[in-house]
């Protein structure tokens, strides 16, 4: 137990899949320490819920890298037209291939195959380990899962935050209910760990329902948002939310990104909302856990 009582753990053992990670915040723990922790865990489970779905991430990754190699590398422009193609026959053939036909799990692999194209252009849509802000930094991750019986376990308390997330895991468990346990922990540390890096996410999230509007999923205003990223206004908002830490600009930038696809509801993930859409039954529960505070935070 760290002298400040302040703790991170992220733990499963499913189907083969066993990892553990903790950290103990001690008062000589820097912030960026701690954000590093949580985007490790986010990216322990994010292509892991795709996984468990039953979904071949390597069919869609092998025909993501066919057609985003012809295209330049770096722009966010480009996944413009990569959306309209989700419809073609070509894309169907793969989304089928991959899928099993299973008309449940098309949907999640249209948004693999979206991440995976702005991957394979070297662009995030999350604020990611490789970023500059991480740089240097190491959180080594332990062996064994330290769990006796399938399950997994997000835990952490840091300052006033703390969210509790667990699941026990038995063979009626179903594919799409680890898929969201799993979908519920990546969004949680997505927004944390921008908010203890030190970007004002209120601000940008505020920025981009203002800009968006009632906007609608579409290729058009897709196009609107990619466009945005590049103005003036949007690179102002991006340093103001940057709080004068010139090094958080790209981390900002990223996270403003992801909060307009959302906005959007245009997926690059397994989201809950599509999950109980394509899987009426799914329950989802509501995190356990308390906030500190006399007003509550999102988690």
């Amino acid at each position: 137990m760290s002298e400040t009582g302040d703790s991170l753990d992220f733990m499963a053992r499913y189907n083969g899949w066993v990892v553990s990670r903790s950290l103990n915040a001690t008062a000589s723990t820097g912030q960026n320490d701690v954000a590093l922790f949580l985007v490790l865990v986010r990216e322990e489970v994010d292509k892991r819920a795709f996984e468990i779905l039953g979904i071949d991430l390597k069919a869609i990754d092998a025909y993501s890298d066919r057609i985003t190699k012809p295209l330049p590398k770096g722009s966010y422009k480009e996944l413009v037209g990569i959306y309209k193609t989700l419809g073609s026959a070509e894309v169907e053939e793969t989304v089928n291939r991959a899928t099993n036909a299973r008309e449940e799990l098309k949907p999640f692999a249209k948004a693999y195959l979206l991440r995976s194209a702005l991957e394979k252009l070297g662009l995030d849509h999350y604020v990611s380990s490789r970023g500059r802000v991480f740089s240097g930094r190491v959180v080594t991750k332990s062996q064994g899962s330290g769990l006796q019986s399938e399950g997994i376990v997000f835990m952490a308390k840091y300052k006033d935050w703390v969210s509790v997330k667990k699941m026990s895991i038995t063979e009626r468990t179903k594919p799409e209910e680890v898929a969201a346990h799993l979908s519920s922990i990546r969004m949680a540390t997505d927004r944390k760990a921008a908010q203890i890096l030190g970007i004002d996410t209120d601000a940008l999230e505020a920025y981009a329902s203002g800009m968006m509007g009632k906007m609608r999923k579409s290729a058009a205003n897709l196009e609107k948002i990619t466009n945005a990223l590049g103005e003036a206004e949007t690179l102002k908002e991006v340093e103001a939310a940057c709080k004068g830490d010139k090094a958080l600009g790209n981390a900002a930038k990223v996270y403003l990104f992801n909060t307009m696809l959302n906005n959007l509801k245009l997926d690059l993930e397994v989201s809950p909302d599509t999950l109980m859409e394509m899987f009426p039954g799914l329950k989802i529960p509501k995190p356990k856990g308390n906030f500190g505070g006399k007003r509550k935070k999102k988690a």
